[in-house]
């Protein structure tokens, strides 16, 4: 098993503002309107490039598919389908996408959901790639989640008892390896989070007795090329966040609106 660790600084980001974002997104998405499959945002302008291609929006059920630009038809590679829609439950989406390589086909399935619009208690991700390429598909494809309990996170980055169990946590699953990560905030004196990112990764199969080996070959290199990694997503988070937490739920709804009719 080989393990690896590395903390940033990030610019927080406030609860209520967190919170009123989610609630704003989701007004939005409900006062969207369809007729006849087509889709208008809620102060009237149609909404291009995405339609209605079955059920009743935005009831469970409910999938859109993207408009090709070539033909104006909807994309049959491509589907959004509303899996749960709860404001105080769980509010659900699932993405398919479907690559017609004719070497190495795949579908990428991927879900999203949070628990309570109202006040969110738990947010998932997970994706999953399939791919029907022979012999060698099943290396070609894997399995990632993550779980965010959301009062853990807002509990670790207070200044008060910090939680018994990371708030964020997840798994990297392929025929060959299997990573589970762990990620900590806690309060830096400046007000900034200083978020610890942990992972451990433990061979499967034939690849089980070749870790460590590999660990001791290209573990240095490895470690080190993950924290330039967390250290550039971190000067990224940093450079946009400060910026965005200054607008309020509204806004960014109204800037969404815009970006999805497109320049």
């Amino acid at each position: 098993m080989a393990r690896f660790q590395h903390t940033v600084t990030l610019a927080p980001v406030p609860r209520r503002w967190f919170e009123s974002c989610v609630a704003a997104l989701h007004d939005l998405a409900e006062g969207t309107d369809a007729e006849g499959g087509r889709l208008t945002l809620p102060d009237g302008r149609p909404l291009p490039g995405l339609v209605l291609a079955e059920g009743r929006h935005p009831e469970p059920g409910a999938r859109y598919r993207p408009v090709n630009e070539e033909d104006g038809e909807p994309d049959a590679d491509q589907c959004l389908t509303v899996l749960a829609r709860d404001r105080r439950g769980e509010t659900a989406l699932e993405v398919v996408t479907h690559d017609d390589d004719p070497d190495h086909p795949a579908r990428l399935v991927c879900a999203l959901g949070l628990t309570s619009v109202e006040r969110p208690r738990e947010a998932w991700l997970t994706a999953t790639l399939h791919s029907a390429g022979g012999k060698r598909a099943k290396y070609l494809g894997g399995t990632g989640r993550l779980r965010l309990d959301l009062g853990r996170w807002w509990q670790a980055t207070s200044h008060g008892r910090h939680p018994a169990r990371a708030p964020l946590g997840g798994t990297l699953t392929h025929a060959l390896v299997r990573v589970s990560v762990t990620v900590v905030p806690r309060p830096a004196p400046d007000g900034r989070w200083r978020v610890t990112v942990k992972a451990r990764i433990r061979g499967r199969s034939f690849a089980r007795p070749l870790l460590p080996l590999a660990a001791a070959v290209l573990g240095r290199r490895a470690r080190r090329a993950g924290a330039e990694a967390l250290e550039r997503a971190a000067v990224a988070w940093n450079a946009q966040v400060p910026a965005l937490v200054r607008k309020d739920g509204e806004r960014l709804s109204a800037e969404l609106a815009d970006a999805l009719l497109g320049p």
